[in-house]
Parts: C-alpha cells; structure tokens; sequence
C-alpha cells in the first residue's frame, strides 16, 4: 500500500525473532555486524540521544538503562557499542537524522573516541567474575592480572583499584552490561566463596572509578527494575537513568516501531496517507465525537501511525500487551510485522478488525505466542466456535454477515483488554471501516444477527465483550432455533398462552370474559390441543371471547357464519371473535412470534439453574407482548343467524381502538352500550312470561342466535341478563315466580327503583332458574283478602285461595300451608304459641329463606340480617341437609334446644 516496504527480515515466511543479541558464533550479533546496518535501523528517540550524550567526553556518571523486558535496552546498549567504536559513522547517522527531523540536537552531540569498548550480555553466564571479563578483553588484561597474581600473600580476593586504574590508565575503556542484574541476582555466596559479595564490592569499585576517572571509564549497565542490590549499589553514585518514560515516549515509540518495521516509512507522503484513509478517520472522528478544536490534531495522530491505526496501536501497548508477560516493543514489532504481512495490501488501514482468527498469518499467532497466555488461547478457541455457530444459523453468511470474520476479530481483540475490555457498536463500526463509509442500517442488522447466534457475546452496558462463559441468551437464541425440542407443539402452547395473557390476564381478572385462543387451523379444527376447561362443553357461565389467529381470508361474514354453525353446538350468541389486524398473517405461523414464545418457554424451564434466564424471559415475555398488545384491532358479535344458510348469517364488526388487557373490558362496554337493544329484550321477556317460560330457559334461548333471521339480542353474561330482567319485573312488565315461595313484581304505587332495589339479589343461578317461571303481572295474596305490600309473599299470584291456575300448577305445601292458615277463623280464646295476641288477632308471617345451601356459619349471618333477635318468634322453622353422616346427625339432635318439639324425615343409604 503506496509502496510500503517492510525490511528483509520480516518479509520471509517464518518470521525471525526480534530479540536483540550481542554477539554470536555466526558473527551476526548487533555488536558483530557493521555500525552503518545497526544504525539503519535505530530510530533516534529521545532515550537514545539521551544514552549518547551520557557517554560523550566530558561526562561523569555511570549509565543505567533501567526497564523491563522488550523495551529495547540491548538494541539502544548495541547503538552506545558503536557510537563508541565507529564515532564517524555515528556521525553521520545523527546528521542525516537531524535533517530528517529538522531538528539539530542530534548532530549537536559530541562523541568520544580512543575508547577500548568492552560489550557483554552477563545472562550467557561465559564469565564467573567481572575482572576477569575484563583482563580477558583489555589489551591489557594480561598484564594487570599477572600483577594481581604476583602480589603473593597480600593478594586480595578481588583486584583493587590501584589495579583497575593501572589496567584503564594504559587504554580508556567503556564497559557495557548488558543483563546486569540476571546476572547479579543468580549469585550467592559460600563460606568459601562469598560471589555476591564480591560482585557487588567489585561494581562498587567500578562505579567510583568512572565517577571519579570518566576519562579513563565509561560504564553502562542495563537493570529490570530498582529493587534489586545490582541497581542500588550503582544508585549510590546518582547516576544517568534511562527509564523509557521520557515526555516524548509514545511519539518515539511510534516512530521507532515503524522505522523498525519499515524501509521507507519516511518516504511515504502524509498527503496520500490522508486522501487514503479518509473515510475511516471521518467515521472516528463523527462517532467518537471529536471537537472541532482538536480534529486537526486527531487526523496528524492517524497519519503518523499509518499504516496502523493510532486505536490498534493503543490497544496493543497499553491493553494487551502489557497485560502479560509479553516483551513489549520487541514482540510487538513481530505482532505488528504479522498483520501487516497478511493485511497490509487489503486494507488501506489496520485495525483490530484485520487480527482474523482463521488465519493464522493474520498476527493473532505471533500474538499468542508473544503472550504465552492460555486464557486468550481459550478465547480465540470460544470465538472461532461463535464463528463457526453464526455461519450455521444463518442461510448465506455471505450475504446475510458479510463483515463476520472482521467483527469477531475485533471484538476479541478488544476482548483482552485490561480495562474497558469489549467494544461499542460505534467502535466495531470505526475498526470495519475501509475506503468508503459503511451502510449504518445494514450493519446495525449484521451486528445483531451475530450477537443472538453467538454463544459468548456478552452485552454490558452499552459494550459487547467476549467471555469465555457462555452467554445466558446466546445459549437460549440457539436452542430456540432447533425445531427438535418443539416436536410437541410446546411453542405454539407458550404463543397462546401469552395471547390470553395479553388479552384476558389470569381467569381471576376478568371474571366476565372467558379468552380461549384458537388453534392455528382455526376453521377446521379450531381446539386441537387446548386445555380441557377452554372447550366448549367446560365453558362456565362466563362470556366466550374468541382469539381468531388471523384474519379470515375471504367474506369475514360468511367464514363466522359457517364456524359457528360447523364447530359450536350452543351459546352461538354468547360468543364475540376477536379479529386481528387487516394483512396479520397466523400468528402461529409466524417465525419471529414463535421464536419468542420458544425463548420465554425455554427460559421459563431453566430459570431455576441462574437468575439470568428469569430476567431473560421476563424481557422476552415484554417483547413477545407488546407485539401482541396491538395485534387485535376489532371484534364481531352476531347480529343475524341462518342455520341453513350460514354464509347468509350477518354479524357486527366494530373497532375497540384499546389494546391488550383492556380489550375484553371495552368491547363489553361497547356491546352494552351501542349494540343491546333494550326495547327487543323487553319485547322478548314480556312473550316469554306469557308462556311462563322459566328464567333458566330465558337466558339460556338468549345464548342462541333468534331463528328465521331475526335480529338477535346481545348476551351480555348471566348476572347483567339477570338484572335487566329485575328491571322488567321492578317496571311492572312482568312478574317472577321464585320458586312459589316468593312473587318478584312492582306492588301498586311502587317506584321502580324502590321495586328493584327490594328485589335485587334474590333469582339465585342454577337449577333455583329452571324453578322460577316467568308471569304477567297480576295482584298477590293477603291475609286479610287485600291486594298489597303486606300480602303473603310465598303465596300463589291469585287473589284468593281458590282462584283458578294456570294449567299443570301444582300447589307447593308451603303455599298450602299460608292458604289454610289464612281462611281459618280467628281464635276466640287467649294467644297460644306465636299466633297472635287476643286483641290483634294473628300476626303476618314473613316468609324467609337462604337460597343456596350453605355453612351454619353463614346461616348465622342471614338469620342476624333478617332482623331475627333473641325475642323474635319463628314458626315453621325448617333446616334442610343434603348429606351427613350418623355421626353428625347424632351431634347435630344433641345441639337442638330443649322445651321444643321436632319431626324428623330422612333417607337412608341401604348397603
């Protein structure tokens, strides 16, 4: 890419280390080698000038390279070898880079020369004691051991000072360690041979000598860290550190890396870097939002770290890298030169979208094997795995992800990271970009497919992250795509389920409306595989609401007409059919619905093994429901009926204009109010008291469809039936018999309202319907003969005892009973038992009576409620039990009060 060259050693197939070596049998060392190819590949960072300036004449202090590994201690010790053995081509170097650079300092500073340069690296162990590292190396080595030696007696453990002075007074000598402190710190020290003691008196010695003598010593030591007695016995003399941290660190850094890399960096104008990489800086800088203040400078960072992106490259040092064991510069110069090698002629800018997992040229080898880290081993291993996953759950992974490979290398990469490991959407969308902007839309849709079909995309907050454990709704997404698990139709039960919930809640809430949810092939077999109480033949007195799961296809009118007459037998009148939106197709049909009802049923079973999958079907059950919360827009009510034309048979469509659970509340009040027809009911009732219809089989005939087309009544449940029926009867339209023991009607000069509040309450459900027939309204027996409030209640509606009946009436005994008590002269003797007193003559009796049975507790309650006190008289007192056994009948007779006569009359169960 315009004409980048990477230097020979990175271009063959196996890429060399880049681990500097002092020296070696092949003479390819970098103190081995000429000056003019270790320079070529120096850059001149700040730490460099430094080190070489600290070496020039004049100088007083020893060199410490301080840092830990791969930062590039042994490359700048290598650059001091030659600076002090070839001073002329150094020179040049530092001229030519101050021309480079526009910068004089580097051709400002002043080099020594006549310096004997003594370069080792100490972690090869080739030498027990560092003096005799120098009498080998020193022309004059020879010489001064020989006098060493020749002190006899008086030789010391250690040569001394005066010796070391004599050896550098001959020749001037610069002594480079490298690896000082391995080597200081593999010593120890024996009753016989204290080496650690020696060593560290002998640097001692060494220190003060080039303090004192910098003319006759130059002495450079390369330590890890300050903690260790190899650099504290150098820190006494206050020496020149180099540390690595100066204030230009990361622009030399930089620099160095990609000079390192690199033949003709340099040479590559900024221009066509810009005009390259526009559109990927234009992306970052609108989606990081970058202040126009600072977008110039933004675009100087991209274009000095190009052909890398200055994110990449942030990422790799400060996040990755540094969070291993890693050799910093040294083994990101062979990360970086595996990238580039793969990817530098595709992308006009590297990123960590070009670290691709599946190829193992793309720099995440050499990556790993810099690292030496078996937790990003394992990651690689997971995300390969989502890889593979998301190319399986998708038909075309060419067309339906395109970008796959790049978005999972970026987001593992930026997985490692120490601190805010993972990427936004925003970031992933900025490494992806190339020479053009990438479609918003179609990446957002790309980047969501990959994330619900892969195993180890973690969301947190706003950030995507690969974990090595699994992800809870990955793993739930994947299982609800195998259509194995739902050979049993567990998916369309959980889709109707969350259809009736939606709609109806739980049975407790809407006690009026019974939501059943038809089968997916509604016109045909529209209850396979309901639950048994949402059949027809369970229905209970609740009104039946009918979730159609599409709409019909062709004539709504007609398609109702034949369902109701093929696939319900009664309460065709009872029902109301929920209709869903014009163009919906079948819900049970349709993949995204299923899909979610498939996650809430899977996640509903494996809630108990983590929390995560409760709030993961909590979060699916709102989608899945706001979904169907809109869904259902009408409802149809049966207006005319044609058994045998049913295509004929019309009905009402009206739009409820609510949603969800408000639906069955406001289709009621819409049938209520503008669809009952309160005129037609009376005209219904009235003719059914005219045959003496029963209440039970009123309601009942008003559940069916009128025959002959009529125009049918809307049912609006049982207890609203009921009550508009009281109305009739508190209007004085017509009358009910209840039971023969009580006459529901208006009494002569009653208002309706104080009618209907008298009688409100009292029809009773059940069979107590079947027993109460319908009248015309007529007079009620008294007493005393007269027509009016007070007139026995439980009597016949005749105005005498012997008045005529309607045909087949039979004369209940409790009737019978008020009659004869009611033509019986009066006594003439004193009162006796509750009849009466002498002067009044007998009292009117009030019939009263629980209408269900129920428990002796409540019975208390009804007694208190009829205004019966401890001094009230009751006559006629009948307690009626269904079943007991021989055990409560004998507590029951132990209970009965004395001074009172009883009649008992059972059955009992032979054997």
């Amino acid at each position: 890419m315009l004409g980048l060259m990477l230097r020979e050693e990175f271009k063959s197939r196996r890429l060399e280390g880049t681990a500097i070596e002092f020296s070696n049998r092949e003479r390819t060392g970098a103190i081995q080698i000429a000056a003019s190819a270790h320079l070529a590949i120096t850059y001149p960072t700040f730490d460099v000038l430094q080190a070489i300036e600290a070496t020039g004449p004049g100088t007083g202090k020893p060199v410490v390279l301080i840092g830990e590994r791969g930062l590039g201690k042994s490359h700048l010790l290598a650059a001091l070898h030659h600076a002090l053995t070839s001073p002329e081509e150094t020179r040049r170097w530092l001229a030519e880079w101050s021309e480079r650079l526009a910068d004089p300092r580097p051709a400002s500073l002043r080099l020594r020369s006549g310096m004997h340069v003594i370069s080792e690296s100490l972690h090869r162990q080739s030498f027990k004691f560092l003096w005799d590292l120098l009498f080998e190396r020193h022309p004059h080595g020879e010489y001064v051991r020989g006098m060493w030696d020749s002190q006899g007696a008086r030789k010391t453990d250690m040569p001394g000072s005066d010796l070391l002075l004599e050896l550098f007074r001959k020749q001037p000598t610069a002594l480079i360690l490298d690896e000082y402190q391995t080597w200081f710190d593999g010593l120890s020290n024996s009753k016989q041979i204290p080496a650690r003691a020696w060593a560290f008196n002998f640097v001692q010695i060494l220190t003060d000598i080039a303090r004192e003598h910098p003319d006759l010593l130059v002495l450079v030591v390369s330590v890890r860290n300050g903690e260790s007695d190899a650099f504290q016995q150098i820190a006494r003399m206050n020496p020149q550190l180099i540390d690595f941290k100066g204030p230009r660190k990361r622009v030399d850094r930089l620099r160095l890396l990609l000079h390192r890399l690199f033949t003709n960096r340099l040479q590559v104008a900024a221009p066509s870097i810009e005009t390259l990489i526009t559109a990927h800086v234009d992306t970052h800088l609108r989606i990081a939002g970058i202040a126009p203040a600072d977008q110039e400078r933004v675009r100087r960072e991209f274009v000095e770290a190009w052909p890398f992106s200055p994110t990449l490259m942030t990422l790799l040092e400060d996040e990755v890298l540094k969070a291993t064991q890693a050799q910093e510069t040294r083994d990101l110069i062979k990360v970086l030169a595996a990238v580039y090698k793969s990817r530098g002629e595709v992308s006009p800018l590297i990123t960590p979208a070009d670290f691709l997992l599946d190829d193992t040229k793309s720099g995440v080898a050499a990556l790993l094997d810099s690292v030496s880290n078996l937790q990003y081993q394992t990651l690689r291993e997971k995300a390969q795995r989502n890889l593979s996953a998301v190319r399986d759950a998708v038909t075309v992974p060419k067309e339906d992800v395109p970008h796959l490979e790049e978005i999972v290398a970026s987001l593992w990469l930026r997985s490692l990271a120490l601190r805010n490991a993972g990427a936004t959407r925003a970031e992933l969308q900025v490494d992806l970009t190339r020479g053009k902007p990438l479609d918003v839309n179609g990446f957002g849709v790309e980047l969501q497919r990959i994330i619900e079909n892969s195993f180890n995309i973690h969301e947190e907050g706003e950030r995507l992250v690969f974990r090595e454990e699994e992800n809870p709704q990955a793993k739930l997404f994947a299982n609800a795509r195998n259509q194995r698990l739902f050979e049993g139709g567990e998916d369309l039960k959980r889709l109707a389920r969350e259809v009736r919930y939606v709609i109806g809640g739980s049975d407790e809430a809407i006690p009026l409306f019974r939501v059943v949810v038809l089968a997916a092939d509604w016109e045909n077999d529209p209850f396979r595989g309901l639950d048994e109480r949402d059949l027809p033949d369970h229905w209970d007195e609740r009104i039946p609401l009918l979730v159609l799961p599409e709409a019909p296809s062709g004539d709504l009118q007609a398609t109702l007409g034949k369902w109701l007459r093929n696939r319900l037998g009664s309460r065709r009148n009872a029902v109301r059919f929920l209709v869903p939106r014009d163009g919906s197709p079948n819900l049970f049909y349709e993949p995204p619905l299923k899909f979610l009802a498939r996650a809430i049923h899977l996640a509903d079973a494996w809630k108990a093994q983590s929390p995560e999958y409760r709030k993961l079907q909590q979060k699916h059950e709102r989608q899945l429901r706001d979904v169907l919360a809109k869904r259902f827009d009408r409802f149809a009510i049966v207006e005319s009926w044609s058994f045998q034309e049913p295509e004929r048979s019309t009905f009402r469509v009206e739009s409820h204009r609510v949603e969800g659970s408000a639906i069955p509340e406001e289709v009621h009040k819409l049938v209520a109010r503008d669809l009952f027809v309160a005129e037609d009911f009376s005209e219904l009732v009235r003719q059914a008291a005219k045959e003496s219809k029963s209440v039970g089989g009123f309601l009942r005939e008003l559940q069916e469809p009128r025959p002959g087309g009529a125009r049918s009544i809307a049912w609006l449940g049982e207890a609203a039936m009921k009550e508009k029926l009281l109305w009739c009867c508190a209007r004085g339209e017509v009358a009910v018999d209840l039971r023969g023991m009580e006459l529901l009607q208006a009494d002569p000069g009653e208002e309706a309202d104080a009618t209907y509040r008298r009688i409100r309450g009292k029809l009773g459900s059940g069979r107590h319907l079947d027993e109460s027939p319908m009248r015309l309204p007529q007079a009620s027996p008294r007493a005393e003969g007269m027509v009016g409030t007070n007139a026995a209640p439980n009597a016949n509606p005749t105005a005498s005892p012997d008045s005529p009946r309607p045909v087949g009436y039979v004369i209940p005994s409790d009737e019978q009973r008020l009659i004869d008590r009611a033509i019986a002269p009066a006594p003439t003797g004193p009162a006796t038992g509750n009849s009466g007193d002498l002067f009044q003559g007998p009292r009117p009796l009030r019939p009263l009576s629980s209408v269900t049975a129920t428990s002796a507790l409540n019975l208390m309650g009804k007694v208190e409620s009829w205004g019966i006190r401890t001094g009230t008289r009751v006559q006629d007192v009948q307690i009626r039990v269904g079943v007991m056994t021989g055990a409560q009948l004998n507590d029951l007779l132990k209970k009965l009060p004395d001074g009172v006569t009883y009649e008992l009359t059972l059955n009992k169960e032979e054997s």
